[in-house]
Order: structure tokens, then sequence, then C-alpha cells
């Protein structure tokens, strides 16, 4: 079966026999008739919850559910319908509904996850501009090192920056660098105290642990890796690999590089070793919030339709945000 129908595609009533990706699980529960399970699935233009109603047999129910992992594509018989004006596809067993797992390699995965709108050969040479206007050589060398490291660029190039909140899609860490580093250097511009080489190959190589804090198949699921040590640790130690591969690279440079990946989060409940100590690690601080908060409401915006009055958008910091619908 190739896929023909999308999750923008849908509207209530419609009959449903395609393939998506589960995105989220949440586990069975008790309901009237018997027991049901909730999945999220969906595919690159966007999610959708689905229910499936089982029978009264709690065992057989389970065992679908455990059957079904993140990140598996299924084949999907049901209808949508509407609960609390929210859009979901509900399977009944009972109406030769059902779901079943595709097989590896049955399936194209981008077809199953959100990619960037933006042109990713022009974002990355955009970059590479940016990297060459800096001047000290100490520090375009340690940037050119990953940049010019085919291996490397091959992940960035396609990593997400998240999994939720901003940018959480293939080629979004490259299209967050981007965004960052261009407003380091106009930055510099306006605050001449700062050292615009150190905060601009900052801005360039801060999230580079990234590359290594996601698994991205049909869904973004976090590494053990990721979860055990965090990206800006993982960062850090990318950064000081390279620089050991770089004669001369003075102590102190690297240090100050190696505060300002450790302390870009800002303060410590949202994941810093450090709080930031010197003007270039505030501003990229800084940088970062701005980036990931306005991206991240556009983003939510952008994912507003006619009918919305309102969406909650839930911030880096947990707050929910009501965005205006015009």
């Amino acid at each position: 079966m190739k896929k023909e129908i999308y999750v923008e595609d849908l509207v209530v009533g419609d009959e449903v026999n395609d393939r998506f990706a589960i995105k989220e699980k949440m586990p069975p529960k008790e309901y009237t008739k018997g027991w049901f399970f909730k999945l999220m699935i969906g595919d690159k233009t966007g999610k959708i919850p689905l229910v499936y109603w089982g029978g009264a047999e709690e065992r057989t129910v389970r065992s679908r559910y455990e059957g079904l992992q993140v990140g598996d594509v299924i084949e999907v018989r049901g209808i949508v319908s509407s609960y609390k004006g929210e859009e979901q596809i509900s399977i009944n067993e009972k109406e030769l509904h059902g779901l079943e797992r595709v097989k590896c390699g049955e399936y194209d995965v981008k077809k199953y996850i959100p990619s960037t709108q933006k042109d990713i050969d022009e974002m990355f040479t955009k970059l590479l501009q940016l990297a060459r206007t800096i001047e000290d050589e100490r520090l375009y060398n340690l940037v050119s090192s990953f940049l010019k490291d085919e291996d490397f660029v091959e992940k960035f190039k396609t990593s997400p920056y998240s999994k939720r909140y901003a940018h959480n899609y293939l080629g979004g860490l490259l299209e967050h660098t981007l965004i960052e580093s261009k407003l380091a250097s106009d930055i510099s511009d306006i605050y001449p105290e700062l050292d615009r080489d150190l905060l601009l190959a900052s801005a360039i190589i801060h999230d580079f642990g990234k590359v290594k804090e996601y698994n991205t198949t049909t869904s973004i699921e976090l590494t053990n890796e990721a979860q055990l040590i965090g990206h800006t640790v993982i960062c850090e130690r990318m950064i000081k690999e390279k620089i050991d591969e770089i004669s001369d690279f003075p102590e102190e440079l690297r240090l100050k590089l190696s505060h300002i990946v450790l302390s870009h989060h800002g303060d410590y409940e949202w994941g810093s070793a450090r709080s930031p100590r010197i003007e270039e690690a505030v501003a990229l601080h800084h940088i970062d919030l701005l980036a990931v908060r306005l991206s991240g409401f556009i983003q939510a915006k952008e994912d507003l339709s006619p009918e919305d009055e309102e969406m909650i958008y839930v911030s880096k910091e947990g707050i929910k945000r009501p965005i205006f619908n015009r």
C-alpha cells in the first residue's frame, strides 16, 4: 500500500485506510464497554489522536497495545470522528476496523516526519559564509574542523533541533543554528564590547551536541546519552576533542568556549551546568532564548486553523501562552 492520504487532508466522517507513524502511546484504560487505548499518530504534515476501542478482554487489548512501539508505521482502518472539538481517528474492533504494523523497509521514512521548508544546502552555504567572517584563526580553525567533517555535516544537516517546541523537524538544527549565528553577528555590531569572534564561533557550535541527542526515524526520540548527560555536555566534549587536534590552542580561550556552551541555557533548572559569567555567555543565552521562543511561537501560530479562537503554546520554560488568532 502506498501512502495517499495525509493528516492535513483528513476531515470528520472520512473513512481511513492508510499508513501513519506512531508518535506517542497512552496505556489502556477501562470504559463502559471494555478496554481502550490511545495513540498519537502522524506523518510529515501533522499529528492526530487515534483511539482503539477494544472489547471486554483486557489481555487482548493490552497485547495489541504492547505489540506497537513509538516509531512504528501502521496501516490504519477506521473513521475520522470529533471529540470535544478535536479530530481523531476511531477504531472499533467490532466494525471491521483495525491496525497492523508495517515491516521496516516497506515505507519511505521521509513521508512520516516533517522536514524544514527551507533549502538545506542554501542554509548551510550561508552558515559557511558567516563562519568565514571569524578573524581569529584559532576559532575559525575550530569551527571549520566541524563544518568540513563530512560525517558530522551529514548528520547536522538533517538533525532536528528539538522534539516538541521549536524546529522539531529534519533540518531544524541547521535552521536554528543559522538564526542564532545571524543574531550573534548583528548583536556584536550593537555591542562592540563583545568579542565578536568568540560569540559567533560559540553561536555556531554550541548546539552541535544535538546531533547525538536524538534518534530520528519516523519520530524524534532522545538517546540514552542525551537523557543521562545532555547535549551541552556532549557538545563541550566534542569541542575538546577538536581542540586537542589544533596545536597551540590557548587554554583560556578553551575555557571560555566551554563556559559559554555549558551556560547557554542560562538557569540551573533549565539544564545549565553554570550560570553565564562573561559577556559573550550572557549574549548567547539570550540569543538562544529569543530564537527558541519566537520561532516556537511563530511555528505554533502557523499550525492554527481558521476555526481556532486561540491555541495554547507551551514555551521552553513550561509557561502556557495564548496566541491571538487574526
